[in-house]
């Protein structure tokens, strides 16, 4: 095929596919691809899924847990325990005295889940609870002192972390993951919570079937 016929095709099947992304996304990602199709090694744990969509749901699976593994133990050293409770930690401060259901929605946990890890970060003393003047049935929660505290400390321990597995990667690379990923995460951040009371058939209507 014709080298300018070939660039042609690929970016038509690249915009297609990534509709908001720019002509500069496309060279990164080509220079992406070509640089890792050069690399060798086991790749996900040696066992690869048939589809393309469903190698990208083990890679960010297998990621997110890597990042835990150590993450965790770092966060213990502090007595936090672990990424749920930083996370409720990090959406306390920046969801400005949140409803307790609010901060369980964001993080898309059980409602019975959710309120054992807002209890356990209670009686460390990192959070503090006051009326909502907007429903009598309803707590707002805010970071005591402490856990302003202790929030700024995993934020440093969580940016060596992040430092050690994502070193390898340039800027540019994980600009083009964010481009890429966002308006999925977009989209269904503000659809989970609601489609957990449907049967997954009806959400496989409206997003596939459609």
């Amino acid at each position: 095929m014709n080298k300018t016929a070939e660039i042609v095709k690929r970016w038509a099947a690249f915009e297609e596919e990534h509709p908001e992304a720019g002509i500069h996304d496309f060279f990164r990602y080509e220079l992406i691809r070509e640089r890792e199709e050069e690399k060798s090694g086991k790749f996900l744990g040696g066992v690869m899924p048939p589809q393309p969509d469903q190698v990208l749901a083990k890679v960010m699976d297998r990621i997110i847990k890597i990042h835990s593994v150590y993450a965790s133990d770092l966060l213990k050293s502090i007595d936090i325990g672990g990424m749920d409770e930083f996370l409720y930690l990090n959406n306390v401060q920046h969801l400005e005295k949140p409803r307790k259901i609010d901060v369980i929605h964001t993080n898309f946990n059980e409602l019975s889940s959710g309120l054992l890890i807002l209890e356990r970060l209670k009686k460390k003393g990192l959070l503090t609870e006051s009326a909502d003047p907007g429903d009598k049935r309803s707590k707002l929660i805010t970071l005591t002192a402490e856990g302003q505290k202790k929030l700024q400390a995993c934020y440093e321990l969580l940016d060596k972390v992040n430092r050690v597995i994502f070193k390898d990667m340039l800027p540019d690379d994980i600009s083009l993951c964010i481009q890429l990923l966002k308006p999925i995460e977009t989209k269904f951040s503000s659809l989970a919570i609601s489609d957990k009371k449907l049967d997954f058939d009806e959400v496989y209507k409206r997003e596939v079937m459609c």
